[in-house]
């Protein structure tokens, strides 16, 4: 495999927090190689709604993806759609291996965010993509006057079910708890909804197909749904899989960083989603992107 000319920091992931850190890095004089596996913007291109961050007031995540992802234009900087298999270590640099080519670095930066985590039942695998989706904003419309369930009862639950109850017939909201854990306002705006039921302490046994096709999901109450599609929003796990030859200290939320975004092993860095924490928004996304950016200026710089 060819390899391609050296960058001073490779950054894997291009959601808020890649893409902050690279304006950061790219404003400093310093040569940031973005690379993401699907497009620019990562999580907010599949966020309906965006009410908390500071000073946007246009709401959808794509809008914001986009601002952000035209700084990063107007900045020139290098930012190519391909998907990491491997980084490994030679001598005192690392090379980031994806599935067209291969990057020398001295800094690696990981903001890979998190991956949804799946629906736990028997065929779910088989009806991924054919009825069972993880992103509301991208199959949603797939599911035009039609019913759907959505599985959660957290703030992505209730967004996925609020842009869903203007395009399907009928949204069922299906809780494993006596009450939701989403955000009031969230709630409010849900349950004022018609068309959207909330079915409490309930959790999917069993799906029900006809023909190779979904056509509805038996509860472990014994209750049956008769629904087309059926929406999962029920966590995120971690992304490890192209990093664990690294050795990064991890735990069951993330990768261990210190209060610069440094992680255990030399010259790597972590930021946004992907590190351990206790509150996951873009704001604190963008906020680890440019302190992560800024130790690394400093470590360049000396």
């Amino acid at each position: 495999m060819k390899l391609k000319s050296k960058y001073d920091v490779v950054i894997i992931g291009s959601g808020p927090a890649g893409m902050c850190a690279a304006i950061y890095l790219k404003r400093a004089g310093i040569n940031p190689l973005i690379l993401e596996k699907e497009s620019p913007g990562g999580i907010l291109n599949k966020t309906h709604k965006i009410e908390n961050y500071p000073g946007y007031v246009d709401k959808d995540g794509t809008t914001l993806a986009f601002r952000m992802y035209s700084q990063v234009e107007n900045l020139d900087i290098d930012l190519k759609i391909e998907e990491v298999q491997n980084i490994i270590k030679e001598n005192d640099k690392y090379v980031v291996i994806t599935n067209d080519n291969s990057y020398s670095s001295d800094y690696i930066l990981i903001a890979t965010g998190k991956i949804p985590r799946k629906l736990d039942v028997e065929l779910a695998d088989k009806y991924e993509g054919k009825g069972i989706s993880y992103c509301a904003i991208c199959d949603g419309a797939l599911y035009k006057d039609k019913t759907v369930a959505v599985i959660g009862g957290g703030n992505s639950a209730m967004e996925a079910a609020l842009y869903l109850s203007d395009i399907a017939k009928k949204v069922y909201i299906v809780n494993r708890s006596s009450i939701l854990r989403a955000d009031k306002k969230e709630q409010d705006e849900v349950v004022n909804k018609d068309n959207v039921e909330v079915i409490f302490n309930s959790k999917i046994f069993k799906l029900v197909e006809k023909e190779n096709e979904l056509v509805g999901i038996i509860l472990d109450t014994g209750k049956r749904l008769d629904v087309s599609g059926i929406f999962v929003c029920i966590g995120q796990d971690s992304n490890f899989a192209y990093y664990q030859n690294m050795n990064l200290k991890t735990d069951s939320k993330g990768i261990i960083v210190d209060q610069n975004m440094k992680t255990s092993v030399k010259n790597i860095y972590a930021c946004g989603d992907s590190v351990s924490k206790n509150l996951y928004q873009v704001v604190t996304a963008t906020s680890e992107g440019a302190i992560a950016a800024t130790n690394i200026i400093k470590q360049i710089k000396k």
